[in-house]
């Protein structure tokens, strides 16, 4: 019999997801939906006038419009209302755009930008992975990889800029700085690694404009680049859980612990490498560009030990604390709690643990979805859902928050897309039917010559 709580608290979850992702479902369904109804059965738009009697800037924007994936015009159009609602919120002031009070000072936007940062974990990562263990095997995903964190962590800015009740003075903390607060210290690794990570990029940008003598100097100060950001990374993702710390009263106790640093930085590097390999697959269908699967699976195999240890820090904490006995007795919390451990680690583990899903693009997309799903929750948990409720007090984003949510969620898509459409992002993946091509190429194995005095069954 399923206790009456945990019925309860998934009805609750459930609600309160659809919420957020109905809204936004519908819109882009909606979109999709027109744009093919503009169309005709050969795929040709209707809107196309005579080309004959349009002037060739006109043909040239147009030609290179329908060299765009076809949604994307839904992205920009949605990135377009999130624009207007920042806009929107910068003019009326955070208190009458948005649900925050005092109980509830962090709410959408700060789970986002904790997520985020997470994610976006895959370029200093790769990076190490590539520059300083000198695993040059899966170089060709370095351009797409830092892209993504450049974006990731751009996004993380403008949601913060968002958040704050004087944005007008977001400079404040370089000019006045606040060396006894947490903040002071995320803040400034945040700006300091997306410097590098423009850096990093700067070599896609210098190529597409033939800027070779300046590439040559970005090569000789690639590895002290990679070596600070990965510095900068390891200091802020553990600190985002440093602002945890001090919520001892408020954080409910099975995410509430003194190793809440040591656990998102863990969580970092799972959320990273599972970002690079759904990156993988995503690039491929989109862009026709790629790794070869054999290296995704060679990345996807660090996601089962990396887990692993999260597993341990986690439980082990619990156990310790006597704290154990919270995961079947909290309600809504347990729930909250057995859902983000399943998602986070006990699926993917298994799930990466088989040569077959490694060996396959659509499983692996699968199961990195599955593990940024958990990470995901986690970070909300900590954010948003697992705070102790204060008497008087509720918070549900406003319209203004989502729709800002959405066009910067909306923007990520439509600028990365841009960038791989125009600049040489893939340069060294594999074309797609290229990776079958080979495998067909092989030679078969030669058939075992036949040696005297062995047995051989034949049926």
């Amino acid at each position: 019999m399923v206790p009456q709580e945990l019925i309860d608290g998934w009805l609750v979850t459930l609600m309160m997801g659809a919420r957020i992702v109905f809204p936004i479902l519908l819109v882009m369904t909606l979109g999709y939906w027109l744009q093919r109804k503009l169309q005709r059965a050969d795929g040709s738009s209707v809107l196309t006038p005579n080309r004959r009697v349009m002037p060739l800037w006109y043909r040239r924007i147009m030609g290179e419009l329908n060299a765009l994936p076809a949604w994307l015009p839904t992205i920009g159009v949605l990135t377009a209302v999130g624009v207007t609602a920042m806009i929107f919120r910068l003019w009326v002031g955070l208190g009458a755009s948005t649900n925050l009070n005092q109980a509830y000072p962090w709410g959408l936007w700060i789970g986002f930008d904790l997520f985020m940062v997470a994610f976006s974990g895959g370029a200093f990562t790769l990076a190490t992975l590539v520059y300083v263990l000198q695993m040059h095997r899966f170089h060709a995903a370095i351009r797409p990889t830092v892209l993504t964190g450049l974006l990731g962590y751009t996004s993380v800015l403008v949601i913060l800029l968002m958040d704050l009740g004087r944005w007008d003075r977001f400079y404040h903390f370089v000019i006045f700085p606040n060396i006894n607060s947490a903040l002071f210290e995320v803040s400034w690794c945040i700006l300091l690694y997306t410097t590098v990570l423009i850096t990093e990029f700067s070599p896609v940008i210098m190529q597409r404009f033939g800027w070779h003598r300046a590439m040559k100097i970005m090569q000789k100060i690639t590895i002290p680049i990679v070596i600070t950001g990965a510095t900068l990374s390891t200091l802020h993702q553990s600190s985002l859980g440093t602002l945890f710390v001090i919520m001892t009263e408020r954080l409910h106790p099975l995410w509430y612990t003194p190793l809440i640093p040591a656990l998102f930085f863990v969580t970092s590097l799972a959320a990273g490498l599972a970002m690079v390999v759904a990156g993988a697959t995503v690039s491929y269908w989109v862009f026709k560009r790629s790794l070869p699967q054999r290296l995704v699976g060679d990345l996807a195999s660090f996601l089962p030990w990396i887990l692993g240890i999260y597993l341990v820090l986690k439980f082990g904490e619990l156990l310790g604390t006597g704290e154990i006995g919270l995961v079947w007795s909290s309600g809504y919390y347990s729930v909250l709690f057995i859902t983000e451990i399943l998602l986070t680690a006990v699926i993917p583990i298994a799930w990466f643990m088989s040569k077959t899903a490694r060996a396959s693009r659509m499983l692996s997309l699968v199961g990195a979805g599955i593990v940024l799903s958990g990470i995901f929750l986690n970070r909300f948990n900590a954010a948003w859902f697992a705070l102790k409720p204060v008497e008087g007090y509720t918070y549900f984003p406003s319209i203004p928050e989502i729709l800002i949510q959405m066009g910067v969620i909306c923007g990520i898509i439509f600028v990365y897309t841009l960038v791989g459409h125009y600049l040489p992002l893939f340069e060294g993946t594999t074309k797609r039917g290229e990776e079958e091509e080979k495998r067909l190429a092989e030679p078969a194995p030669a058939p075992e010559a036949i040696q005297p005095g062995k047995a051989y069954h034949t049926s």
